[in-house]
């Protein structure tokens, strides 16, 4: 396969281009990034809406802009903008899987990390050598890290 060596002024140029001429039509059946240096080194994409996705890594493409007035951020994937949404809603559709708890969380990472503080697991932990403090949530661990970037009192 050979580099394509075209170059677009537009974003919206580039995408219509890559879409016809990179992605293909239905009757593609392979979904490989052929981008130049792509670290995915030719692995196929399981599905076309997955390598489209994929290319806007290369292109910078962000087509799903937030709604809000006033916010301007824009988004790779639709999903992205979905969760960020949350931030304006306030909906937070992910409730804490332990028996009692009522947290609720706008996406199923901040709730793993908050998983933490029902049990003994404490998977943020201080890389400094001869400390050995460990912590259940990552912003405890941001406190702690503060310790060791204070200079020591003059004597």
């Amino acid at each position: 396969r050979k580099p394509c060596s075209k170059t677009f002024t537009t974003m919206q140029e580039l995408v219509s281009h890559v879409t016809v001429e990179h992605v293909g039509g239905p009757e593609q059946s392979s979904h490989v990034c052929y981008w130049e240096e792509c670290p995915r080194e030719g692995k196929p994409f399981k599905a076309k809406y997955k390598l489209i996705n994929h290319i806007r890594v290369h292109t910078g493409e962000k087509p799903f802009p937030c709604p809000f007035p006033g916010c301007g951020k824009v988004f790779a994937r639709s999903e992205n903008l979905k969760i960020h949404k949350r931030t304006h809603t306030g909906e937070k559709p992910f409730k804490c899987e332990f028996d009692g708890c009522e947290r609720k969380f706008a996406n199923s990472s901040d709730r793993k990390k908050h998983s933490h503080v029902h049990t003994s697991d404490k998977p943020y932990y201080c890389k400094i050598r001869g400390c050995d403090k460990s912590y259940t949530h990552p912003s405890s661990l941001r406190k702690h890290m503060k310790i060791h970037c204070k200079s020591p009192p003059p004597s």
